[in-house]
């Protein structure tokens, strides 16, 4: 089934998720990543963050079992999708004891001709905002849809 243009702007429903210390705990111990900014708050009180802050890649977890902008596309099917690549900006930390409200967004859509057949490249922007509507992290993913599997 072909991907065109016409899905972009496609939108997710907005969706909430709170920040919570023992996530963050149980996050970095999962990566392997023992810096106390993370973890101890004695610690983080002393840094210029004055506080616990998430890492950069626990912004990944704000998309787990999210509503999914692809989800209504007639014939789209998972099994044809590898992940591409993905970046975030980061507009300021992510603080435990914060809800963020989250949105997702295809903004592009194009093809390209790879060794193994057509690709449809698909890139997803889902921005996390605070209380007071300000983007905390916006995430872009690019997925590659095999067409030819």
């Amino acid at each position: 089934m072909a991907i065109d243009q016409s899905i972009i702007g496609r939108k997710t429903e907005v969706y909430t998720r709170e920040v919570e210390k023992g996530h963050i705990r149980r996050f970095v111990e999962a990566i392997g990543d023992d810096h106390p900014i993370y973890v101890d708050e004695a610690y983080a009180a002393s840094t210029p963050y004055r506080g616990i802050i998430a890492p950069p890649t626990f912004a990944t977890t704000l998309t787990m079992d999210a509503p999914n902008p692809l989800k209504s596309v007639p014939g789209f099917e998972m099994r044809r999708v590898l992940h591409g690549e993905q970046e975030y900006i980061f507009h300021r930390p992510m603080r435990p004891g914060d809800k963020y409200w989250i949105q997702s967004e295809i903004v592009d859509v194009y093809d390209r001709q790879g060794s193994s057949g057509r690709m449809t490249f698909i890139v997803i922007e889902t921005v996390a905002r605070d209380i007071n509507n300000l983007p905390v992290v916006t995430g872009r993913s690019t997925i590659v849809y095999r067409q030819d599997i």
